[in-house]
């Protein structure tokens, strides 16, 4: 019984020890770049190098090094390298890494107020979005991420928004109005509000790992789910659902995210120049995905599936109860401004 007992202990000192390594490693090069000289910083997504994301965060680079003669570069590391975004986030408070690319959602939990992007149809269209986030209510959402609901500092500091598209219902049915989602099970995210939406319009409403989808839908556990035209294509999801019905209900942005400690360690200067190539970045990344979307509906179309242009304000309507339960206190404010915004 005790060979078992040591070998366990022995991997995990093993696991632990490659751990320490790589972060020894990002340590080592935040300090130096990769010729000894200038300053490195540590940048983190969750996302493939092909993704408009990853793409985003290189040009991210490039401004960075340019803006600052060459005295600032970063290192990349996608694809969940440094952990999950949830993850990055800690990682961002305690300095070991030092900017990160994640979804609003999971800030939500760090930063309440950014729970107001799960609500449905919070944007009218895809220009009213970037002229939210672009404008001075994304400036403020952004100065949000410093505090804590209590008014403590949160250990982060908002840079950008990148885009992450709009969610639509995909079925093995024709949807194209709420009326016909009745009686049917959509996956969704692990989220209140976004199983309220959906309950809301009188289906049920099931969570489960994005990873399991495929074959529930096969099986037919779920009859539909939600997402972008780029992950619906991507995971072959089409295979399976057939109609896809573009009704927007949800735009949650990607925000880019430094921590507090990285932050305070930069010159008035520098803090310019890391501010300048984020939103540089931004617009960047956000022609990339528009592509990717504009290529991704092509595929899905000629692959056959049925693609409906919503009548979003039924959907709008039948959602209305779930804005009115969430939106309370200071996100109401925050959500008169967006709807305000022209």
């Amino acid at each position: 019984m005790k060979a078992p007992v040591s070998f366990t202990i022995v991997g995990s000192l093993i696991g632990l020890l490659g751990i320490c390594v790589v972060f020894a490693a990002v340590g080592q090069r935040r300090d130096a770049g990769e010729g000894g000289a200038g300053r490195v910083a540590t940048v983190a997504h969750g996302l493939p190098v092909s993704h408009p994301v990853h793409q985003g965060m290189e040009e991210f680079g490039r401004e960075l090094t340019k803006l600052s003669d060459g005295r600032f570069k970063v290192r990349i590391y996608p694809s969940e390298q440094l952990g999950t975004e949830t993850e990055y986030l800690e990682k961002l408070q305690q300095g070991s890494i030092d900017i990160a690319k994640v979804s609003a959602a999971p800030v939500g939990n760090f930063v309440p107020l950014f729970k107001i992007f799960s609500l449905p149809y919070l944007f009218r269209d895809h220009v009213h979005y970037w002229k939210v986030l672009d404008g001075p209510v994304g400036r403020d959402l952004l100065d949000a991420l410093g505090q804590t609901s209590r008014g403590a500092p949160s250990g982060l500091v908002g840079l950008g928004y990148y885009d992450a598209g709009s969610r639509s219902f995909y079925s093995t049915r024709l949807i194209t109005s709420p009326a016909d989602l009745a009686g049917m099970k959509i996956r969704v995210q692990q989220d209140p509000v976004a199983e309220a939406t959906v309950r809301a319009m009188g289906a049920s409403a099931v969570t489960m790992s994005f990873g399991e989808l495929y074959t529930s839908l096969q099986q037919g556990g779920v009859d539909g789910a939600e997402n972008n035209p780029p992950s619906f294509h991507s995971s072959r999801h089409f295979e399976v659902c057939r109609h896809y019905v573009l009704d927007e209900h949800s735009s949650i942005p990607d925000v880019l995210i430094a921590g507090a400690r990285f932050w305070e360690s930069l010159t008035e200067e520098e803090k310019g120049w890391v501010r300048e190539a984020a939103i540089r970045s931004s617009h960047f990344q956000r022609k990339l995905w528009a592509a990717e979307t504009e290529r991704s509906l092509a595929e899905l179309a000629a692959a056959g599936v049925s693609i409906t242009a919503a009548d979003k304000s039924k959907f709008r309507k039948a959602s209305q109860s779930v804005t009115e339960q969430y939106a309370t206190g200071a996100p109401s404010e925050m959500v008169r401004r967006i709807e305000a915004t022209r």
